[in-house]
C-alpha cells in the first residue's frame, strides 16, 4: 500500500515537474520570439526576424519605368518628425479639395485615435509626392497633411491622412470586404523603402493567416506574401491589384532587407476599422470610375516590349 502511494506521490510530482519545465520552454520560446522582433527607428515597422533561416528571395527590385506610373503617382511619403512611411491616395473630393490617403497606424503612438479624438488632437503629418498623376516632377514637392484616425497594434494596424493637392489625382479605392485573396495571385506594393522615392514592386500573395489580436481581443488576419517583400521605409505603403481596387497595407517583414515574406493588412481589417469611423465609412463604398480599367498599365510579363493604347481592353457596352 505504502509502495503504491509513493509511486502515485512520485508520479504526480513528475507530471508537475514536467508541466512547470514545459512551461518554462514555453516563455523562453515566447520571450525569444519577442526578441527577435525589432522596431525599425525610420517608421517603426516591425522586422519579426533578426537571423536567417532555409530559402530566402533575391533583394527587391525597384521599378519606376512608365508603366507602372498611376501606381507611383497615387503613392506617397509620409514624413512625421524623424520618422517617415508610406501611403496611397484612395479617394479625391473635387468640391472640398481634399486627398484622402490610406496608410498604417504605427506611424504614430501605441493606441488608438478614433476620428473624433482626431479632431482635437489635430495630429499633423508632411505628405510628399513625386507626381502628379502621368507628369514626372522636377523635384519632390511637399503639402501638409492632416492625421484623421489610427490604430497602432498588431492585427489591427491601419490609419487615414487628408491633405489639399494642386492638382487633381490619380486614386486607387478600397476594394470590397468580402474580396478573394488567392494564392498565387500578383499584386502591387508601393513605398518609400528606406525614405527614398517611392518605388512599385511586384509581389505574391502566398495566403491569408488568421489569429487572435494583440490587447484588442478579436480574430484578424494578415496578408503573407513572398518576393519584393517590404524593407523599412515602406510600412503603410498600399497594395492593390490589377483591376486598379486597393486591396491592403503595408506593415511588417520577416527579414530587414526583404529577402523574406512580407505582412500587409487585408481589407476585413481595414473595413472593420474605418466603418466604425463617424463620417468617413463613405469611403468603404468608392467604386472604380467607369472605363477605369483602361487607366490602368497594360504589362506584357512575357517579356514583349510591346505597348497597347487603351482601347486593348474590351470593356462591356453601355445599354
Amino acid at each position: 500500500m505504502f509502495k503504491k502511494v509513493f509511486s502515485s506521490i512520485i508520479l504526480f510530482f513528475g507530471i508537475c515537474s514536467t508541466a512547470i519545465f514545459s512551461q518554462e520552454i514555453d516563455n523562453k520560446l515566447n520571450k525569444l520570439n519577442q526578441n527577435n522582433v525589432e522596431i525599425d527607428s525610420l517608421d517603426n515597422m516591425p522586422i519579426l526576424e533578426k537571423n536567417k533561416f532555409g530559402n530566402t528571395n533575391a533583394a527587391p527590385v525597384e521599378q519606376r519605368g512608365k508603366e507602372f506610373r498611376k501606381f507611383l503617382a497615387a503613392s506617397v511619403k509620409i514624413v512625421i518628425g524623424n520618422t517617415s512611411g508610406s501611403g496611397t491616395i484612395v479617394h479625391y473630393d473635387k468640391d472640398k479639395n481634399l486627398a484622402y490617403v490610406a496608410t498604417c497606424g504605427h506611424l504614430w503612438q501605441k493606441g488608438i485615435m478614433t476620428a473624433e479624438e482626431g479632431k482635437k488632437a489635430k495630429l499633423k503629418c508632411k505628405i510628399v509626392t513625386w507626381y502628379h498623376n502621368d507628369k514626372v516632377l522636377d523635384a519632390p514637392k511637399s503639402y501638409e497633411g492632416d492625421v484623421i484616425f489610427y490604430s497602432y497594434y498588431t492585427g489591427q494596424d491601419t490609419g487615414l491622412v487628408t491633405f489639399k493637392p494642386d492638382w487633381e489625382p490619380n486614386v486607387f479605392p478600397i476594394g470590397p470586404v468580402d474580396y478573394d485573396y488567392v494564392p498565387g495571385q500578383h499584386a502591387h506594393s508601393l513605398g518609400c523603402d528606406s525614405g527614398s522615392e517611392v518605388a512599385h514592386y511586384d509581389v505574391t500573395i502566398m495566403k491569408i493567416q488568421e489569429y487572435q489580436a494583440e490587447k484588442i481581443n478579436i480574430q484578424t488576419w494578415d496578408i503573407i506574401t513572398e518576393k519584393n517583400s517590404p524593407r523599412p521605409g515602406r510600412s503603410g505603403g498600399g497594395m492593390m491589384n490589377d483591376q486598379g481596387e486597393y486591396i491592403g497595407t503595408c506593415w511588417g517583414t520577416q527579414y530587414r532587407d526583404g529577402t523574406g515574406k512580407g505582412y500587409f493588412v487585408p481589407l476585413k481589417v481595414i473595413h472593420r476599422f474605418w466603418k466604425q469611423q463617424k463620417d468617413y465609412a463613405f469611403l468603404l463604398e468608392q467604386k472604380l470610375p467607369t472605363g477605369s480599367a483602361r487607366t490602368i498599365p497594360i504589362i506584357d510579363r512575357g517579356g514583349s516590349k510591346k505597348t497597347y493604347n487603351g482601347d486593348y481592353i474590351l470593356l462591356p457596352a453601355d445599354k
